[in-house]
């Protein structure tokens, strides 16, 4: 990034890939900076010791992302170099580990693979996986549904179901999911419950033939067999 005078932007645009790192996975730390403030200062509130903070801060001042605001008694005090930071698109594309989507998709399934095990812990606790087909005179019995209740708060549900739609009911769609949730948060939010994330990932598949007529859905779900809508 260019020079710029030690003052505080309204907005810059990052040219720099590291600094487009840096806004990506430091977010936290550079938002206790919006004013004026030490590391010292900030430490206990971004979770790590004050000679790392001091680290974080000399190595953000580095990138551009903050600057150097002044010194006083012996401290020095780090400041958003901008308050809006904006990073081109192709600057981290989505192929990039930390590129545009990619992380949230990534945070996404790692969170949903880490509630399926606890799910799965609770469920399956001590038992074995048995494979028998029996034989032509003796056929084995259809393994029977597991539909009891676990002990977590949200057991893992994913409903995944492939449409054909049109883009114009793409959109009424996804507005009228985003609804559903606004509602769910204005009636169902409470201070003593426990968070728990809902994401609806919607994409075309290149990998479908044009032309393809077939729809599929896979419900793989622990809130038994058939889950309330």
């Amino acid at each position: 990034m260019p020079e710029l005078t030690p003052a505080q932007l309204e907005s810059l645009r990052v040219t720099d890939e590291s600094a487009a790192r840096a806004l990506r996975q430091d977010t936290h730390l550079l938002g206790l900076f919006l004013s004026a403030a030490s590391p010292s200062d900030v430490a206990a509130r971004a979770g790590m010791p004050a000679n790392l903070a001091h680290h974080h801060a000399r190595r953000l001042a580095g990138l551009g992302l903050l600057f150097e605001q002044r010194r006083e008694a012996g401290r020095v005090y780090y400041q958003l170099r901008a308050r809006t930071f904006r990073v081109p698109s192709d600057l981290l594309p989505p192929q990039d580990p930390d590129g545009n989507g990619r992380g949230d998709l990534r945070d996404l399934t790692g969170r949903f693979l880490a509630a399926y095990g606890r799910c799965w812990a609770h469920m399956r606790d001590g038992e074995e996986d048995v494979f028998g087909f029996g034989n032509g005179e003796h056929p084995a019995q259809p393994l029977e549904d597991v539909t009891d209740p676990i002990p977590v708060p949200f057991r893992a549900h994913l409903d995944r179901l492939t449409l054909r739609l049109t883009p114009e009911r793409y959109a009424r769609l996804a507005r009228d999911l985003s609804d559903v949730l606004t509602r769910a948060s204005a009636e169902g939010h409470s201070e003593t419950g426990e968070p728990c994330t809902l994401a609806l990932l919607a994409f075309s598949d290149p990998a479908q033939p044009a032309g393809t007529l077939s729809l599929s859905r896979n419900l793989n779900t622990f809130l038994g067999l058939n889950p309330a809508p």
